[in-house]
């Protein structure tokens, strides 16, 4: 198929960013080429949305000035380790829905397959066997305790908003409105921890897009990125670039040398039954609070009873039917699938139910961590918005009632924020530090 001539100018201006390696104008790509201005700057539009890249202002010319990521890096390409990183989430989730089908059999269907054998050993009293198996009677009561306490109930995905006691906001899967949880789910979260809801993969886009229509008069730059997202300034000058490319903002020069991208074809609206994206600022949002599995004392002290019970019964079993057994006068070899099918499988089934969470607990640890730690930039990143200029950390501290014994933990976060957002930290008469992020604010809803 003959290539269009949009195809071949972007096939040849691809094919010389190696050439400037990643950083030119789009003057020099006219001249280097001889296509108009025109040309070039659609091409370079459609490279943005292939290519991680940056534009900022010329201090020669004060004209844009693009700067791919050099070598050059396709958008939403993922490392190796990031790679390796998926393919062990889809495994995880795999094993997690061929164990959730088995816990319904196993954790439910073998106690009750278990009290019927019990029972019926009961009834027997163990007078046709060649030896006396351990008093089963501690089973019925163990069995009545665990039962005691289950019902069945339905149960919702939708997701609802909840406040942290930070006072920042999180997304969770709304809970039933009657009893609680269902058994089941309980079940699955004792093993793997409550479900997350995911991650909407254009939540960001929508919400930029919000902004720029209801807040902002279509105009975008990186620090108004950074007010809603919370990335690296250097993230937010690459994420305006690829918004420009893919919403058809015009990009241009403030006099204070910013780049700001115009989205004004944005502001069109026909509809008024679409409402768009929810704008949530990056510092009222938090991730769901890590927990072990979220579940009531006394429902997780019924789902152990029942696991240990089906973990005893098994060993029982396992124990029981691995020998010939002597029933009037008649010896009696139990089938290996019956020893696989009442003693090993639940046995082991009953020792991953407990392993899982104890390998799982580290993990949980450090989700604590990494959330507390973001909801310490979070309130930092609010306390600079809220005071602007002239910021010190006691004004910081006091905005945000900042306890005493988190100031070492603040001002480690708030040096790294500084840096993040390329502030600066002078030194006032008083030998105080002055926290400087002028251009950060000045550019906000410009």
């Amino acid at each position: 198929m003959a290539q269009t001539k949009q195809e071949e100018i972007l096939l040849k201006v691809e094919k010389l960013l190696p050439k400037t390696r990643g950083r030119f104008s789009p003057e020099d790509l006219a001249a280097e080429t001889g296509y108009s201005l025109f040309e070039i700057n659609d091409s370079v539009k459609r490279l943005l949305e292939i290519y991680r890249a940056k534009v900022t202002m010329n201090p020669e010319n004060g004209k844009l000035l693009f700067q791919f990521i050099y070598p050059l890096e396709k958008i939403g390409k993922k490392s190796f380790a990031e790679v390796m990183q998926n393919f062990l989430n889809v495994l995880w989730k795999v094993f997690q829905a061929i164990y959730k089908a088995l816990t319904g059999i196993i954790l439910i269907v073998y106690t009750v397959v278990f009290v019927i054998i019990i029972i019926a050993l009961s009834m027997s009293g163990g007078n046709d066997r060649d030896r006396r198996g351990p008093d089963l009677s501690i089973f019925g009561g163990l069995f009545r305790a665990i039962f005691e306490g289950m019902y069945w109930i339905s149960f919702s995905n939708r997701i609802q908003m909840m406040t942290d006691p930070s006072g920042l906001r999180y997304k969770q899967y709304e809970k039933p409105k009657n009893k609680g949880k269902n058994f089941v789910q309980a079940v699955f979260h004792f093993v793997f921890g409550p479900e997350v809801p995911p991650k909407d993969e254009l939540g960001d886009k929508r919400e930029t897009l919000a902004y720029l229509r209801k807040v902002s008069n279509g105009r975008l730059t990186a620090a108004d990125i950074v007010l809603l997202s919370g990335v690296t300034m250097n993230k937010a000058e690459e994420l305006l670039a690829e918004y420009a490319a893919k919403f058809s903002g015009e990009l241009e020069i403030d006099d204070d040398g910013n780049v700001i991208a115009d989205f004004t074809n944005m502001l069109h609206s026909q509809s008024q039954d679409l409402d768009g994206g929810q704008i949530i600022y990056y510092y009222d949002e938090v991730e769901q609070p890590a927990v072990m599995n979220g579940n009531s004392t006394g429902r997780n002290a019924g789902i152990i009873l029942m696991n240990t019970f089906n973990l005893i019964v098994s060993i029982f079993l396992l124990n029981t039917l691995g020998d010939p057994i002597l029933y009037k006068e008649q010896i009696i070899n139990v089938p290996v699938f019956f020893q696989i099918a009442l003693g090993w499988f639940p046995m082991i089934f009953s020792i991953s139910f407990f392993l899982i969470p104890i390998l799982r607990y580290p993990f949980v640890l450090r989700a604590k961590k990494l959330r507390e730690n973001n909801i310490m930039r979070k309130k930092l990143l609010y306390a600079i918005v809220v005071l602007r200029n002239d910021i010190t950390f006691e004004k910081i501290a006091n905005t945000i009632s900042l306890p005493q014994n988190l100031f070492s933990k603040a001002q480690n976060s708030l040096n790294k924020l500084m840096a993040e957002m390329r502030g600066t930290v002078d030194i006032n008469e008083n030998a105080v530090p002055i926290y400087n992020v002028d251009n950060f604010i000045l550019n906000l809803n410009k």
